[in-house]
């Protein structure tokens, strides 16, 4: 009987409906009728012809004639009554005992014997029902308060010494070693003291001392059980009996067992306490004994908060809120700096719990600003926009500085005071805020106990009111920095505007656009059009159509101005002309993303100026910048993406493409070209990893998929890349992300480096692994970075197991070949840096290679039978390496060094596949080896892991 993860208001009570006990019960009901028609009563009487525990199954008499009846036979029949109670106490506990034919008093343990242990013919056996523990435990603990009260307000009763032999059995048994006897016994007890505890209005000696003795006897002896679930129930009868305070025989010191209970081990435990505290801290009388030990246990507390049951922690935070409101040194600094890290909590109610606390904090500062200023400070100290959206949500709904839209406003239009990062910060607040209170959305990863987006009522007018006005100022205030825009142009997504209003703020974006000289705010706006123009298609369309307009216009003319420069030598204008260039072909890159140029022609002139940047020039004036070629090789891979996407559209319509896709694969082969000569002849790392990513794109978008379309111009279109290209891919992807020098920068790059290196390094590894996945590369080659598994397991491990994931379900037996050849790289590259291969076996590399091998393993091993092509061809290929050679008996192979490596794989192999292997074995190498010589070790572990596998499996 335990109640963990429940939560109830009588926590003694295990189950609510008394339904569980007909369906618990129901189970194998032919066996247990049999039973119960060969059960024989213990006992002589007949006022009641069965047990307590039967008739209250049987529901044949509710459970007030059954207490009725109990009383009027402990009335008349004490003893009888007495072996009834003993009987109901042996049942519930799913026990065999021997009730012994005299029962002498006072009771001692021995009256009880184990039927496990007696010789059955011997000895009179008690009948007992066979039954679950769930079903027991609403039988004895809901049954009980009843039974309890019912007999003790008997004033009859009350005169005798019945219920003195009913606590002196009670006390006895739950000290017996048989865990169920004990378990059921304490809890039977414990309800009597309850009932004794509610029964204090009678003022009667008797009761006190009987209750008493059941807490010296029982409850202070069984708090300190070996098992979870006694301790457990003890603490949660204690926070009954300090409920009824001080109307109650317990005294408020008794508060102690509570807390020390969060040192206990067992989370039974802990909830049982957590519950009656919190309860309990309500209560005037007890407040200021709780507020004292909350003291006295805050780290115990602390450390409750920090555990992995969502529900206790979030109790245990908010015992810490509740205690820091009246004593605030209940909390220190240190605490606080833990209780910060626990606003990123994957659970959403133990997240926000912290979040209430540090805003009890935060609420100790005067003005509206003051305490803005706190927020953003925290959000400071944890500065990664990937993480404040859980701050967001944290704070969401508990910090009123949150959602003051005002404070906010009138901070950021007078930023005199603040730092750039204190600016940045109130923005990204209000933006996300904004997002979350409009759509309810919470960060992705979060837990929460709805799954329904929730949003706040009347968000989006408080935002129109607030915010919306002076937007457009906001906007021309923080015009220069990308971070701020980006955040900023978030807001209108969120809004409700008119058609004058949106005209008004659409045009703005467009101006920003077309004026700005910063890409990335270019391309923030880009996007937030992208986004508004269908929500507010009445205004946008003229829009929209000036926009793409003078975005293309404006690139045409400044790259005649820089042709005729160039051509009449102006070298004082050819400065000038190149700068506005430069910002021409940033408005194009950042509006052909988003909107389709392609009827204005800008491609053509784009494509002229990437080959004649390829190509180089004489005049070195006249060179582009890194940059430029950068966003000239950008706008051509977006062209041949729109053209495509138009193609298709229009094949799918039935038109003829011909024309179109002879211009299109003439545009891709540019393309290629120029990537492919910026990959291989650019100076400038950046430019060569966008290359690299975009032409990886394209070949994938332009591989064996377009075949399928059925449309012979589209089929044409599927480009077949050659060795050389394929190898220098290959070559620039190896050494950008697995090179000395790569793992230089990543080991000693800073910590607010690192996710801008890795995150560049890992864009060219995914574009790679997309080409072998996608079979645009052979699955062999996929070998060649997949040999670096290990050694750069921490930087990429996730990219390159769902690479291989990817590729198992395209042909098993040329996957394992691909894992066989990544092993075979790694063995050959540590073999390079030793003269013996007993010395490369011993070196920690080795150790790395038959760690990646457990990995590999470990994949294959989730179906060893779908998985067996793959297994088989790393075994038998893998044999084949390892003994290549072997002519002479007297001298090992040079690679059977490599089957230790195998020896990781043995435990995938089916049984008739290990007799196989162990034959082309025998028949490879054959003879006696040396047992002692190092260099055939290899050999005879590998034999004897075969062994010892058939053996396994055949046992």
């Amino acid at each position: 009987m335990n109640n963990h993860g429940k939560k109830v208001d009588k926590p003694c009570e295990v189950l609510e409906d008394e339904e569980d006990v007909l369906e618990s019960s129901e189970r194998g009901s032919k066996k247990l009728r049999n039973l119960e028609c060969e059960s024989d009563m213990s006992s002589t009487d007949d006022e009641m012809e069965n047990g307590l525990l039967q008739l209250l199954r049987k529901r044949s008499k509710s459970p007030e004639d059954i207490c009725n009846e109990f009383v009027q036979l402990s009335v008349s029949k004490p003893e009888a009554a007495l072996v009834k109670f003993m009987e109901f106490v042996l049942e519930a506990s799913e026990r065999d005992f021997i009730i012994p034919e005299v029962k002498r008093k006072p009771f001692k343990t021995g009256i009880f014997v184990n039927t496990g242990n007696a010789k059955m013919e011997h000895m009179q056996r008690f009948p007992l029902v066979v039954r679950s523990s769930r079903c027991c435990g609403m039988d004895a603990s809901s049954f009980l308060d009843q039974l309890m009260h019912t007999l003790i307000s008997t004033s009859v009763i009350l005169q005798s010494s019945f219920l003195r032999d009913m606590s002196s059995f009670l006390t006895v048994a739950s000290g017996s070693d048989v865990l169920p006897l004990r378990r059921t016994s304490t809890l039977v007890a414990l309800k009597m003291m309850t009932a004794l505890n509610d029964m204090i209005v009678l003022q009667d000696d008797r009761l006190h001392a009987l209750w008493l003795n059941l807490f010296g006897g029982v409850f202070l002896k069984r708090i300190r059980d070996v098992a979870d679930d006694i301790r457990s129930l003890c603490v949660a009868e204690c926070g009954v009996w300090l409920n009824k305070f001080p109307q109650s025989y317990i005294s408020r010191t008794r508060l102690l067992h509570l807390f020390e209970a969060f040192e206990d081990c067992s989370t039974k435990v802990w909830e049982a306490s957590l519950y009656s505290i919190v309860r309990l801290e309500k209560k005037p009388k007890l407040r200021a004994g709780c507020l004292q030990l909350g003291y006295k246990f805050r780290m115990s507390l602390l450390s409750l908060s920090l555990g992995s049951d969502a529900t206790l922690s979030e109790m245990a935070i908010q015992l810490l809120v509740t205690f820091q409101r009246v004593m605030p040194e209940v909390i220190d600094d240190e605490m606080v700096e833990i209780i910060e890290q626990m606003a990123f909590a994957i659970d959403r109610s133990v997240a926000q719990a912290a979040a209430q606390l540090l805003h009890v904090r935060f609420n100790e500062r005067p003005t509206a600003t003051s305490r803005m200023l706190a927020l953003a400070r925290l959000f400071i100290k944890f500065f990664g926009h990937e993480r404040i959206p859980y701050l967001i949500d944290a704070f969401y709904g508990v910090s009123d500085s949150l959602l003051d839209w005002s404070t906010m406003v009138e901070m950021l239009l007078s930023p005199e005071n603040l730092t750039y990062q204190e600016v940045t910060v109130i923005i990204e607040i209000m933006a996300r805020s904004v997002r979350q209170a409009v759509t309810g959305e919470l960060p992705p990863g979060r837990e929460t106990a709805t799954l329904k987006n929730l949003p706040l009522v009347e968000a989006d007018e408080q935002v129109a009111t607030i915010i919306l006005p002076v937007l457009t100022t906001l906007l021309r205030q923080y015009r220069m920095e990308p971070l701020q825009m980006k955040f900023l142009l978030d807001l209108p997504l969120h809004m409700n505007c008119s058609n004058a209003q949106a005209e008004e703020l659409l045009n703005q974006i467009k101006l920003l656009i077309l004026k700005h000289t910063d890409l990335e705010v270019m391309q923030h706006c880009a996007e937030t059009l992208l986004h508004l123009f269908p929500k507010y298609e009445e205004v946008s369309v003229n829009i929209r159509k000036e926009l793409m307009e003078r975005a293309a216009i404006s690139y045409l003319e400044a790259d005649s101005a820089w042709r005729l420069s160039v051509k009449k030598m102006q070298k004082s204008r050819l400065n000038v002309c190149s700068k506005r260039l430069l910002i021409a072909l940033r408005v194009v890159s950042a509006v052909y993303e988003c909107f389709n140029l392609c009827e204005f022609q800008v491609k053509n002139s784009v494509q002229v100026s990437l080959k004649r940047a390829v190509k180089g020039n004489d005049v070195p004036e006249a060179t582009f910048s890194d940059e430029a070629v950068g966003l000239c090789l950008e706008i051509c891979y977006v062209a041949v993406c729109w053209d495509l996407k138009r193609i298709q559209e229009a094949a799918s319509a039935d038109n003829q493409v011909d024309d179109e896709c002879l211009a299109l694969a003439e545009q891709l082969d540019i393309f290629f070209l120029a990537a492919l000569h910026i990959i291989e002849h650019s100076s400038e790392e950046k430019i060569r990893c966008q290359a690299f990513v975009s032409m990886c794109d394209l070949l994938v978008l332009f591989s064996d998929n377009l075949p399928h379309s059925g449309n012979p111009a589209l089929c044409s279109l599927q480009y077949k890349p050659s060795v050389h290209e394929l190898r220098t891919l290959e070559d620039f992807a190896i050494r950008y992300a697995f090179s000395e020098a790569a793992e230089a920068e990543l080991t000693s790059a800073k910590e607010s480096d690192l996710t801008v290196l890795l995150h560049s390094k890992r864009r060219v590894l995914a574009g790679f692994c997309k080409l072998c996945f996608n079979s645009v590369v052979p699955m062999l080659r996929t070998a060649s970075v997949l040999q670096y598994y290990e050694e750069f397991h921490p930087f990429y491990a996730d990219l390159l197991l769902s690479t291989m994931e990817r590729c198992m379900f395209i042909n098993l037996t040329e996957f394992g070949m691909t894992l066989m050849q990544s092993l075979l790289l790694m063995y050959k590259r540590i073999l390079a840096d030793y003269d013996s291969t007993v010395k490369a076996g011993n070196s920690l590399q080795f150790g790395k290679l038959l760690s990646m091998t457990r990995k590999f393993g470990h994949l294959l091993s989730s179906d060893v039978v779908k998985t067996r092509p793959a297994v088989l061809i790393l075994h038998r290929a893998g044999i084949r390496y390892a003994t290549d050679g072997a002519v002479d008996d007297s001298k090992a192979p040079e690679n059977l060094l490599y089957l230790k490596v195998l020896r990781q794989l043995v435990p995938l192999l089916l049984d008739e596949d290990i007799r196989e292997l162990a034959r082309d074995l025998d028949s490879t190498i054959k003879g006696e080896q040396p047992s002692t010589c190092p260099e055939w070790e290899p050999l005879h572990f590998y034999r004897k892991s075969l062994v010892d596998e058939h053996a396994r499996n055949r046992y």
